[in-house]
């Protein structure tokens, strides 16, 4: 992160930035990632921490097994629809069977 700052990069890719971070630092991060973006840059987050996308990200590619099964912009889907997309399980079905 700090040579992205550092050279001014155009993409930046993170790969699981926030793994090991307090909430402080991760907040940080976010933050950073949010800033880039607005600055007109190219963010490739990687991570497991699907929530984290949903508050600094415009768009999602979903990949699984090395395959993309997915691209929707944020507003056009939900947390539960994309780690469906990511397991390749209806969880609806399950979540619906829960309640």
């Amino acid at each position: 992160i700090s040579r992205a700052m550092q050279f001014a990069a155009k993409v930046i890719i993170l790969d699981e930035p926030t793994n090991n971070l307090g909430v402080e630092e991760t907040h940080g991060v976010l933050r950073f990632v949010k800033e880039m973006r607005e600055a007109g840059h190219s963010v490739l987050l990687i991570t497991h921490n699907i929530h984290h996308v949903f508050e600094v990200a415009d768009r999602i590619i979903v990949m699984r097994r090395g395959e993309i099964v997915a691209e929707q912009t944020v507003a056009d889907t939900d947390l539960l629809t994309v780690e469906s997309l990511i397991t390749g399980a209806d969880l609806s079905a399950l979540m619906k069977r829960a309640q």
